[in-house]
Formats: C-alpha cells, structure tokens, sequence
C-alpha cells in the first residue's frame, strides 16, 4: 500500500512522559505538545548565534574607527607641524622684508602685507583644524564653575573688549559637569564673534544669562529641580537671515565676506561638536540687524560610566 505523505506536512514535537505501575502491570504515558516552545527556543537560538557575529563584527569596527581616528589624529599633528613651520617662517621674513627693504617702496608694501596676512589666516586655519581634529579624543568630565570659565575667557578677550568698549553682562551661572578646556572654547568661539560682528555706531552688549529646565530642549520649561541648564547669549551685532541658522554650524561655511570679517569659519563647527560631545545641543537665531542670540542646553550631570574628576573649589 502507497501513503502519500502531504507536502505541507509540519513537523510537531512533543514531551513525552511514560510510567510503569507494577502492581497493575500496566503502562501510563503523557505527552505535552511543545512545539510552540521548541520554535521559540530555536529562534533564541539563532538570534544569540547572530548576535554574537554582530557583536564581533561591532567590536572588530570599533577597533579600526580607534585606529583610523588615532591615525587621522597623528597624522594631523605632523601635518600641522610640518605647515606651520614654513608658515612661521614666511610669516617672519616677510616682516623683515617689508620693514627693512621695501618700506618706502610704493606699492611693495601693500603686497608685502597680502603675504603676511594670507600666512597669518593660514596658520590659525591649521591651528582651528587641529582643534576640531583633537576633539575626537576622550576627556575627562569635572564639575566646574561656568562663572569661572566665563570670567576666564572675558579676561583672555580684554583687549579686543576695550578695543570695542564693549559691555558683557553675566548672570549667575550653575556648577556643570563639563570638559572644562572645550567649554571654554565654546564660550571664547560665540564671545568673540560677538565682538566681531558688532555694529560700527553702537557699542557691543553681549548678555549671558541662564535657568535650570526640565528637559533637554530649546524652549523646555524652567525648573527648579531640572537636570538640565539652558545658556542663552546674545548681542546686538548685525546679526544674519535666520534662514542660515544651521548653515553657520557648518565646517568652512561663511555668511560674510572674508575681506569685511576675518576667520577660518571653523569656530561654530567645533563649538556644535564640543556640546554635542556634552550630550547637548546648541542653536542660533537671529535677524538682520537686530543682532544673534545663540542657546546652549547641557545636562548639569553626564550619564552614568563617564569618568568624572571633581575639582577642588
């Protein structure tokens, strides 16, 4: 006799329980249908096995991105090292010339100076590139006083605020768990353009205040319990079409001419980096004339696992 076995026919498993009684000489089984439970356990299974080659192709990523960065990082020192120095030296001769040689020259000594400053905006490009190139590397977090790393960088900034007879009014600022070189970079980037796209008739007020909120958001609301700080600093430069808000934070993008405002137009790009490295965020708003305002939102703690040297003060 033929039996034809179906196609579709699914394969079932079972849990089979037998037992002997010998005082009635009789058999007694059970059996559980289990197959719901073997499938699952199956799919486990393959999951684990593909976690496991995922989790090792991660890690083998991991280390070549460590690599690649440790490699993009040394070979930007040497290359900095090695432009600068030429640079340096162009720079310098190019001073001597001018005051030694061709002072009295007509028209040499305006040429002169397109040398010595074309040299100087190539350093300090060279100089912003490596910094944003630096920010890759892992830093230590410390509780740290914002009113002193403000204080900081107006002192730093003193010459080009009395240049300007600029005011800059500070509120109380909290204690954050910051890189406290790279915040200091942030501020010093948005104080100094402050400063620089200033208007020619009006003296530059730069206002630096800030609240504890309760989320991580641009407009969260004020709380007095918050885990989050919103820094707020504006001034009454020229400002720019808000259309460009995001533009500005963009590597090497400019909004004016670099013959009216000097720059690398790296500045607000390493700034976004740095805050997004805090677990923050950073944006711009602004019009035309009525001068900037830019917002920082940090955490006043970083996550759990992020090595934290407390300072002393």
């Amino acid at each position: 006799m033929n039996v034809s076995v179906p196609i579709d026919v699914e394969r079932r498993w079972y849990d089979l329980v037998a037992k002997y009684v010998s005082s009635s000489g009789k058999n007694f089984s059970t059996y559980t249908d289990i197959t719901k439970r073997k499938k699952d356990a199956d799919i486990i299974a393959r999951n684990y096995e593909d976690l496991e080659v995922t989790s090792q192709k991660l890690s083998e990523s991991n280390i070549q991105l460590e690599r690649s960065n440790f490699d993009l990082l040394q070979f930007a020192s040497v290359a900095s090292h090695d432009l600068k120095e030429p640079l340096r030296k162009i720079h310098m001769f190019s001073n001597l010339i001018k005051d030694r040689y061709i002072s009295q020259v007509d028209g040499a000594a305006d040429y002169m100076d397109r040398i010595i400053n074309a040299s100087a905006r190539m350093t300090k490009l060279i100089n912003d590139l490596l910094t944003f190139t630096r920010l890759s590397i892992n830093s230590s977090f410390e509780v740290t006083d914002l009113n002193t790393i403000v204080g900081e960088v107006v002192s730093d900034l003193e010459l080009s605020i009395g240049e300007k007879m600029a005011t800059i009014e500070v509120d109380d600022l909290p204690r954050v768990e910051i890189i406290t070189g790279q915040m200091r970079q942030v501020f010093q980037n948005i104080i100094s353009n402050a400063l620089k796209f200033c208007k020619k008739n009006e003296r530059p007020h730069i206002y630096i205040r800030s609240e504890i909120v309760d989320s991580l958001l641009p407009d969260a609301d004020p709380s007095p319990n918050g885990e989050f700080c919103r820094i707020t600093i504006s001034d009454n430069g020229i400002g720019f079409d808000n259309t460009y808000s995001e533009k500005i934070f963009t590597i090497f993008q400019r909004l004016h001419p670099r013959e009216k405002y000097d720059g690398t137009g790296i500045g607000l790009a390493i700034t976004r980096k740095i805050i997004e490295k805090h677990n923050g965020l950073v944006m711009a708003t602004s019009r035309e004339g009525e001068g900037a305002q830019f917002t920082l939102v940090l955490p006043l703690r970083q996550s759990m696992g992020v090595p934290v040297k407390m300072s002393e003060n």
